[in-house]
């Protein structure tokens, strides 16, 4: 279950009461308020799988979320307050954040991914249009990669897409229950793709559209499952466990283009629910065969640091998969007077 996160941006003009649902949806997306001082430096870090070796790639002032990396390599996408940002990744303006001009009015959550051809973002954005009894609701948007012809397909809490782009994958609460859900990337027909007790987030398709894997605590704790395309079927009888055991919550499985690695972000064992931002932190990773562990293989750990949900909680493959990204927070001392 997407639980809120822990830091937001409070739209300007609304009414107090307005302030205080906000204020309840805080731990679910934290959003850097832009009146207010940073509290974080952000490490862009990324692990390169075959040297096995940690790189911080570049540090940004403020709190930076989910970094997804352009299918060219060329840049990574990440939201900080409201807004989207593309961030080069080499050259001389390595490093240096564009934002992103939104054709539609938004506020930017850490569920944003990229369409597998590059071409366009889905995001999702907390909205205020009085539609439900809140006024607020967790929009998704389609934009084109630029930002431009923006436009609301779907509710939910949005986590990739189908690798030929036809559909969308997302959690959402229906009847007090977290579930998957699959929609076409126009907005209909949507498809609940498990039922089972328990809380299930962080769909993602495999590179060859047969497989969703996602994270559930249906075992008892956090780990990773993945069902087919279609749906876990009734009873939920076609999901399958991917990882196991281990001394964390591993949220967000994250598999490799091209099939042979998983990672996770993984929380401490008494932060279930993941509205965390602290030490203890980890990236984990595991090998796959044939979608799933491979023999002998384990869920072991390559970094532990402090972050939170934000960190990674949608994809940071590179297109080649040779290494994904991720983010880690530094705390700015606060300025004596």
């Amino acid at each position: 279950m997407k639980s809120l996160r822990s830091s937001f941006m409070l739209f300007l003009g609304l009414s107090l009461s307005l302030l205080f649902t906000f204020a309840a949806l805080a731990t679910r997306n934290p959003i850097q308020p832009s009146a207010a001082a940073p509290k974080y430096h952000t490490h862009f870090v990324y692990y390169d799988v075959q040297k096995m070796t940690t790189t911080t790639l570049f540090t940004i002032e403020g709190e930076w979320h989910a970094p997804n990396w352009t299918p060219d390599g060329r840049y990574i996408v990440s939201d900080q307050g409201d807004d989207l940002y593309r961030i080069p990744v080499s050259g001389a303006d390595k490093g240096k954040p564009e934002k992103i001009n939104v054709s539609q009015k938004m506020a930017a959550t850490n569920d944003h991914a990229l369409s597998w051809d590059g071409k366009q973002i889905a995001i999702t954005s907390l909205a205020a249009p009085n539609r439900t009894p809140t006024g607020l609701h967790n929009v998704i948007l389609i934009m084109n990669v630029d930002g431009s012809a923006a436009h609301e397909v779907h509710l939910g809490w949005l986590h990739g897409w189908s690798p030929n782009d036809k559909y969308l994958v997302y959690a959402q609460d229906q009847e007090g229950n977290f579930d998957i859900y699959r929609v076409d990337s126009d907005g209909s027909g949507e498809l609940r793709m498990t039922t089972g007790k328990g809380r299930d987030d962080g769909p993602e398709f495999s590179a060859d559209g047969k497989w969703v894997y996602f994270c559930s605590d249906r075992s008892g704790k956090f780990d990773g499952w993945r069902m087919p395309a279609d749906g876990a079927g009734p009873g939920d009888k076609l999901v399958e466990k991917v990882t196991s055991g281990g001394d964390t919550q591993d949220w967000f499985p994250h598999i490799s283009p091209d099939g042979k690695w998983l990672y996770t972000i993984s929380y401490p064992m008494d932060h279930p629910d993941h509205s965390y931002i602290g030490d203890g932190m980890k990236i984990k990773m595991l090998r796959l065969q044939n979608g799933v562990g491979a023999k002998g293989a384990k869920l072991t750990t390559v970094r532990t640091f402090f972050g939170g949900q934000g960190s990674g909680n949608t994809g940071g493959w590179s297109p080649d998969s040779k290494k994904f990204a991720w983010t880690e927070y530094e705390t700015i001392p606060e300025k004596l007077n």
